[in-house]
Parts: C-alpha cells; structure tokens; sequence
C-alpha cells in the first residue's frame, strides 16, 4: 500500500508560508485543486520542488518531506526531463504559461500527462518560482477545469501581488509627504549598520526641522502647515543623491540616512539642503528655513547614541540662531590611518606622514588629493553635468599618469613588489575605466563613481598599497 503524507492542505500552505518562501500564501491556496485530481506542484528557480499537493504526492509515492528534496532529474527519465527543461526556460523568459504532453514512468506505472506550468512572482513582480500542475490524461474531463483555474490563478496573482505592494508601500511612508516612516528608517539601519560593522563602509545622518514651523500653523493654520511640510519633502528629495533615504521622524522633523557616506560629506550635503531650501518658494509663507545636525555613525555605536549624537548637533544649530548646520560632537574615532584617511574624504588634507620621501610622488600624490576635492566640491555644488564629467575626465587621467610615473620610481628604487604593484594599478585602472563608461551612459550614479575614485584609488591604496614601497625611497644613509 501506497505511503501517503497525511500533512492536509492547511499544514502544507502553513510549512511553506512560515519558512519565508513566499509572502503570498492566499495564492498558494489556490493553487491546490484537489477536486480535479491535479498534482501541485512550486519549485525554486534552482530547479528543487518546495511545494506539492497530495495529488502530487500520491503519483510519486513520495512524501512532502521526500519530495520537496527532489528535482526533475530525480523523478522523470533523461528525455522527459531536457522537454520539461524547455518549459522552465519559456516562464523563466516571459511566458504566463506553458504546457506539454508527456509519456511517463511514474511509480513503475506508464502514463500519459498534461504537465502546465506557470510563473509565480514575489510583490516586486519578479520571478521567484516556478509552478507544476500534473494532470493524467485519462481524466481529460478535468482539464477544461483546470486550465480556466490557471488563468483565474494568473489574474488573482497579479491581482494580488500589485495589492501587496500598495500595502507594502503605505506600510512603510508617511502618508502626506511620501517619505519613509520610522518603520522603514529602522529596517534599513539593521543592514546599514551592519555593513559598517562588517565591511567599515562609512554611515552619517543628518536630522533636521523647520524653523518657527508652530509660528507658521498658528499664523496660517495647519493646513498650510501641511501644505509647507510637502513642499520640503519634494526640495529635500530632488536634492538628494540616489542612495540618501528622507524619513519623516515626526512633526516638522526629517531625518536623512547617508550610505557610504562620511561626515565631511554629509556636511557638505546638509549645507546644500540648507540652501536650497532657503531659496525655495513656499506659497502662502513665504520663505522657510531648517536647522540641521549631521553625524557620522561610529564603528560598534548604538543606533540610540548616534541619534543623540545628531539631535545634539541640531539642538546647537536652533540655539545658534537656526537656519544652520552644526557637526555632532565626535565619538571616539577609528584607529588606523586609513580609516582616519577615509573619515576626512571630503575635503583630503595633507599630511607630512603620508610622504614617501620622493618629490616626485609626493607631488602627485597632493594633486590627486585636489583633484579629489574638485570633483566633490562640483558634485555637491550641483554643477552642470559637463562640468562634472571634466573633472571625473582629469582625476582619471592624473591617476593614470601618476600610476605609470609611480611604477618607473619604484623599480628604479629596487623595490621588490614593484611588480605586484603595477597589477594592482592595471586593476585599479580597468575599473575605473568600466565605470566611468557606465557613469558617461547614464547607467552609473556619479555618488558611486566617486566612492570609487576618491576613496578606494585615491585615499586607500595610497594610505595602503603604496605605503609598502616607502622604506625603498628613503635617503641612504651616509657612513
């Protein structure tokens, strides 16, 4: 006698459901047409099944438990499987559904099958599964049946998953300025945090108010007020840069998280959000101002502490007088000269311990450091888009030069590594060429690009690679 799972439709829905596998289980319940005698079944885009009906089950004589380790390979012959292939690669390429006719082993038995197939999309619309619905011919009675269920599944699908992305969205915004609520500010720190933990990549924020904003409600009323607090969120957004998130922290209060950001460069940010604010046109109130306080979050610093840190800096900013910014007063800073380097990135300063003792590099090394500090200065200065791809152009071309210059100096000198040395500008250089194309076609935010140039070539292979040849360039000393 055939060993059949007892698990029933709600437990199998539940298991799937829990594991995260998918957000949609109302959808997963329709996929199990027990009444038409359909095998269900759902795999990952790996090829391995995840989900199946009883129906399923029983033509396998397989439980959940076995089946859901199994693939195509382990169930069907070599040419069946490569046919069923054909079918993955058609939903995988846009198709809503697909269908073929297959003579099958199945459990030592010979039958003939209707197998459809279909794609199940996450709320983003992507593709996340593959659906399986098995069907013996001899119930040819059943198919007219199940497929005006494939196509209700679709539609309901799709149905479905645009409503969940409505929900997702109003879950996670504020409902009058269109930016994130404190919800979604706090599952993105989970992850940004964490990868300043991980991978030192630098995180600043800025919190920021309006200034007098309960003279503006008791003058002109909150509906105005309202109107105010919209127009900001749409100066502040169009002043942002791609990967910047504005939060609505409550009131006239806004809070702006800063990836791969660092405290030179928030600054900068918060000053031109000042700024244009100040010259922005607010109707009925004439001009309105904000008060900012920047910091950048320090390595093993709780979320709590550097939000103090940033409310004291804005605190200082209203009692100076407001419409101002002021910089958090600082947590212990990083150790190591690199992370030193990278926490004044934005304006580079030179330093007489970052000299190698050659005129030459040295020299070059400080126009760098300009070069540098021009492209920032033209990126958060908003200059025209020209502009800033020439001074991208010069740094690129200066880095090239110095690279080629730097790599004659240094086998002169006898240095060992010289070699080593000059595969890492050669990797160096065929990035920064790949992404300067990507930047010029508009497929690369220049925020990116600079992260690039000026922290990873710039500041941290000189503060890093360069720094083993240094004992090679110094005076010989006389006897």
């Amino acid at each position: 006698m055939k060993q059949i799972s007892i698990m029933n439709e709600n437990d199998l829905i539940y298991s799937f459901a829990r594991a995260h596998v998918i957000q949609t289980s109302s959808l997963i319940a329709l996929m199990m047409p027990q009444t038409f005698g359909a095998g269900i079944a759902v795999k990952t885009m790996d090829g391995r099944y995840k989900l199946v009906n009883q129906v399923m089950q029983s033509y396998f004589n397989k439980t959940f438990e076995q089946f859901t380790s199994s693939t195509d390979a382990d169930l069907f012959p070599a040419e069946v499987v490569a046919q069923l292939q054909q079918s993955d690669v058609q939903i995988m390429e846009g198709a809503t559904t697909s269908s073929d006719q297959l003579d099958c082993l199945v459990d030592g038995r010979s039958i003939q099958c209707l197998w459809f197939k279909f794609p199940v999309r996450g709320p983003d619309g992507e593709l996340q599964f593959i659906g399986a619905a098995m069907l013996d011919t001899a119930r040819l009675g059943n198919i007219d049946k199940l497929q005006k269920s494939l196509e209700q599944l679709q539609h309901t699908n799709q149905e479905l998953q645009k409503n969940l992305a409505e929900l997702s969205t109003l879950a996670s915004t504020d409902r009058l300025t269109g930016a994130w609520n404190r919800r979604r500010l706090e599952e993105a720190l989970v992850s940004e945090m964490d990868r300043l933990k991980r991978y030192d990549h630098p995180l600043s924020m800025l919190i920021l108010d309006i200034d007098f904003f309960k003279k503006v409600n008791d003058v002109y009323g909150h509906i105005v007020g309202d109107q105010v607090l919209v127009t900001l969120a749409k100066v502040l957004q169009s002043n942002l840069r791609a990967s910047d998130t504005l939060t609505r922290w409550g009131g006239e209060e806004f809070v702006v998280l800063c990836p791969d950001t660092i405290l030179g460069t928030v600054t900068m940010l918060a000053e031109r959000l000042r700024e244009n604010v100040a010259k922005a046109p607010f109707s009925e109130v004439g001009q309105v101002t904000i008060s900012v306080g920047v910091a950048e979050c320090m390595v093993d610093e709780a979320w709590e502490d550097w939000f103090k840190r940033a409310d004291a800096a804005l605190y200082r900013a209203k009692e100076g007088g407001r419409n101002q910014v002021q910089i958090a007063p600082q947590a212990p800073e990083r150790d190591g000269a690199d992370k030193n380097m990278t926490a004044n990135l934005v304006r580079l300063s030179w330093h007489a311990t970052y000299e190698c003792g050659n005129s030459v590099i040295d020299e070059q090394h400080r126009g760098l450091f300009a070069d540098a500090n021009n492209l920032l200065g033209a990126v958060l200065s908003a200059r025209p888009e020209a502009e800033v791809a020439e001074q991208v152009n010069t740094l690129v071309t200066d880095v090239v030069l110095h690279f080629k210059a730097e790599e004659g100096i240094i086998r002169a000198a006898g240095y060992p590594g010289a070699d080593a040395h000059a595969a890492i500008h050669s990797a160096l250089v065929d990035k920064a060429v790949r992404l300067v194309k990507h930047f010029h076609e508009g497929t690369l935010s220049i925020g990116e690009l600079f992260q690039f140039l000026a922290r990873d070539v710039v500041a941290r292979h000189m503060l890093g690679a360069d720094r083993e040849f240094f004992a090679y360039l110094q005076p010989k000393p006389k006897f």
